[in-house]
């Protein structure tokens, strides 16, 4: 797994993915006391996008294919409270771009973008409010 690479050693115990339930749903569980913040992650794809923009119509004379996610990441952990869990919600957005060059080669680039939910008390520090 993606994540057992990065961290370095073994901490996701289960991947629940059921797409005849829920197809932008996935559950990830860790391994008890294996990670410092996280004993489940649960993930919600509340949208995606795509577009084919030919090379007439592109600025750079490419065609481009542009396709996006948008992702509600919920974190359950321990909190300093015994018998509360923790919880984190995070959003974000991921824009890939894929050009098609006349050398046949295709050249992709990635966007992430993180979103701010108005109950985070980060929400109205941020400088365009």
């Amino acid at each position: 797994s993606s994540i057992n690479g990065h961290l370095g050693y073994d901490a996701v115990r289960e991947v629940i993915y059921d797409p005849k339930d829920n197809p932008n749903r996935i559950s990830i569980d860790f391994i008890p006391n294996r990670t410092r913040n996280a004993n489940r992650i649960e993930l919600f794809c509340n949208g995606r996008e795509s577009e084919l923009v030919s090379a007439e119509e592109s600025a750079s004379g490419q065609t481009v294919f542009l396709c996006a996610e948008y992702i509600r990441q919920v974190t359950f952990g321990l909190s300093q409270e015994f018998g509360v869990a923790r919880q984190v919600v995070g959003n974000y957005g991921h824009f890939w771009t894929w050009r098609d060059s006349s050398s046949g080669t295709i050249t992709g680039n990635l966007l992430t973008a993180a979103y701010l939910d108005a109950q985070d008390p980060m929400f109205f520090e941020e400088p365009s409010k």
